[in-house]
């Protein structure tokens, strides 16, 4: 993915260029600029670190707002996650209120979006973005019974993935149920299950010769790492660290989400019982890499949802900062880490006793963390290997660029 990586980056290098005179204007800016440039200066895109791939991933849809590539609708329109923002910090703003100085003409693209608020929030309300459809997050603590009724009415909708729980409110909250759906959806393996069908079809075909299963592997990989990518992409509690923690949090959550995510996936598909697929991964990897692989899978538990969860919570661990040297006493604010962490495990072990019961969820909860301390070998092995250190560079590279130019987005939206 290395010409493929390049684009992507100058195109945002392009976007932050738009900046420039808001920054010269603004401290908050002055700072978000900063840190652009120190990264930019320390993590330059190597193309010989990059994934390679194929061919580039092309989101499915425009921006309905600013025409920019989305893949979600929010509020009830297609749209990116700045204009998303703009919407939730906005919407309830009377739109008189909001002057436009063209006659409401302006129009609205990535270059001008944050130019002209009333003209956006109208189009935002013209392509389908509705009040009503904002999560209960952004609403105030209900203070009434009508509130309460109307908050829990709205339930089902949020929480479709995960009816099995809507009967027993004793024990997860609302906010933790919400959560617990956000958390599973977060990893999106569907990304990845055509992949691992294709190794699984193909290792029964005779003719397909030993490289071109090697390609078919490689491609797993890419949608492997582009899976974590995306799930670091979209994880609000990472997204709401301070830029200079979550720079630090970042790369051993990459490495560590694509270690279980990858093992899981290998475990859930069968892979690890294919032998085209291991031989592909001994070159790739080498033969003691995989012995490690097939040694932790025995802690793989077989509820997908308990493994997202686990993903999930092992993002943000501290044990798995023990191979970047002084990550811990650089963090400005290591309590914010630890009440993610606090958070996350609440659920996961709330999830248990629901489904399973106090003796089981002990037997389970003890079996995630051993499945945490064998990937924490695999990890640390995976360090020595140079293929996957230059491919976990490349996923932070892409992931932390891309939220800063968000926070940039948001600095000049909310100074508006």
């Amino acid at each position: 993915m290395s010409r493929n990586t390049n684009i992507v980056v100058v195109k945002m290098k392009e976007k932050l260029s738009f900046y420039t005179e808001e920054i010269k204007n603004s401290d908050a800016l002055r700072i978000t600029f900063a840190l652009y440039k120190k990264f930019e200066s320390n993590n330059t895109v190597n193309p010989s670190r990059s994934i390679k791939t194929k061919k580039p991933k092309i989101l499915p849809h425009e921006c309905q707002i600013c025409g920019v590539p989305a893949e979600y609708s929010h509020f009830g329109a297609v749209s990116c996650h700045p204009c998303k923002m703009f919407f939730k910090r906005n919407a309830n703003t009377e739109q008189a209120a909001c002057t436009c100085h063209f006659d409401g003409q302006c129009e609205i693209n990535l270059n001008n979006r944050h130019i002209c608020p009333a003209c956006r929030l109208a189009k935002c309300f013209k392509c389908g973005m509705s009040i009503d459809k904002i999560q209960a997050s952004r609403q105030t603590k209900p203070k009434t019974n009508t509130l309460i009724k109307k908050k829990v009415q709205h339930q089902p909708e949020t929480l479709s993935t995960l009816n099995l729980l809507k009967s027993d409110q004793s024990i997860l909250t609302i906010n933790q149920l919400t959560l617990l759906s956000n958390l599973f959806n977060c990893y999106k393996e569907s990304q990845i299950l055509p992949f691992t069908q294709r190794l699984t079809d193909t290792h029964i075909v005779s003719e397909f010769t030993c490289a071109m299963y090697e390609a078919l592997v490689e491609e797993f990989l890419v949608s492997v790492y582009e899976t974590a990518g995306a799930y670091l992409r979209s994880n609000d509690d990472l997204r709401h660290l301070s830029c200079h923690d979550r720079s630090i949090i970042l790369r051993s959550a990459a490495d560590n989400v694509c270690c279980m995510g990858g093992a899981f996936i290998m475990q859930h598909c069968h892979l690890y019982g294919l032998n085209s697929f291991l031989k592909a991964m001994n070159a790739k990897y080498g033969k003691h890499t995989m012995d490690i692989h097939i040694w932790a899978k025995k802690f793989i538990d077989p509820d997908v949802v308990l493994v997202k969860l686990s993903i999930s919570l092992f993002a943000f661990s501290e044990n798995t900062c023990c191979y970047y040297s002084n990550t811990l006493n650089n963090l400005t604010n290591s309590i914010d880490i630890l009440k993610i962490q606090n958070k996350y495990a609440e659920v996961t072990w709330k999830y248990l006793l629901y489904k399973y019961g106090h003796y089981e969820a002990v037997k389970r909860f003890l079996n995630i963390t051993l499945w945490l301390a064998a990937m924490n070998i695999l990890i640390g092995h995976n360090r020595t290997l140079k293929v996957h250190v230059h491919d976990i560079d490349s996923i932070v590279e892409q992931t932390e660029l891309t939220l800063i130019l968000d926070d940039a987005d948001e600095i000049i939206e909310t100074n508006q």
